[in-house]
């Protein structure tokens, strides 16, 4: 029995309900929506609070511009199955993993403080009258997206590493520097794969010819005393 070389990777090709291409994909594809409401939430507070916001919408838009370009590197490291190209995705995750996690802890150390101008300047609304109620209610909800924003990407970035390990191994095993039969830590080939009898009165091949089965035995082996 031939099994294709990339599912003999000791890195397990699959989490939750799919495998991790599929996942990858789905990964890219969440990513993609969250860039496109960045931008309309980019837009939408440039329009209200105008000049002030410059910076930060500037900024805004280059981060998105970084992180559609990851995307595509993604989803190209994917269609090749080349895992190097995984790097830059796994790179900006952690960088927006960070960011998220830093924003959320000021604005709640600025709310536990009370300084709710401070909340108000960090988020570019220096010069827009807010009430300090509003500031509040505004600062809670950034604690609470950004917080689910990060939890999300830390799983997202637990996937695409999953599935940078499995297309590395995937890799070594294609170019013939990593045997999955015979290597220490693989779990391709273990005890308890079913074996065909080396006993020819039971026609069923052997391990030495290449008969074996991961799974269950294809048939039931016929009696031993059973003669053509």
């Amino acid at each position: 029995m031939s099994v294709p070389s990339e599912q003999l990777t000791s890195t397990p090709n699959r989490v939750c309900c799919c495998n991790l291409k599929t996942a990858g994909y789905v990964v890219a594809f969440v990513e993609f929506l969250l860039c496109i409401l960045a931008v309309y939430g980019l837009f939408r507070n440039f329009h209200i609070f105008g000049a002030p916001y410059t910076f930060w919408f500037i900024v805004g838009l280059i981060s998105i511009v970084i992180i559609l370009i990851a995307i595509i590197i993604l989803l190209y490291a994917i269609h090749k199955q080349k895992a190097r190209y995984l790097l830059p995705h796994l790179s900006a995750q952690i960088f927006l993993i960070l960011f998220l996690l830093i924003v959320a802890l000021v604005v709640a150390l600025l709310l536990l403080f009370g300084a709710y101008q401070g909340i108000r300047r960090l988020l570019g609304h220096g010069t827009y009258y807010m009430s300090d109620d509003s500031t509040i209610a505004l600062g809670y909800l950034i604690i609470v997206v950004y917080l689910a924003v990060a939890v999300l990407e830390i799983f997202f970035l637990w996937i695409v590493y999953k599935l940078y390990m499995h297309l590395r191994e995937y890799q070594l095993i294609k170019s013939g520097k990593i045997d999955p039969w015979t290597a220490a830590n693989g779990d391709t080939y273990n005890p308890n794969w079913y074996l065909a009898p080396k006993n020819d009165a039971a026609y069923g091949g052997s391990p030495s010819s290449g008969d074996v089965y991961p799974y269950e035995p294809p048939v039931t082996p016929p009696p031993q005393t059973y003669r053509p």
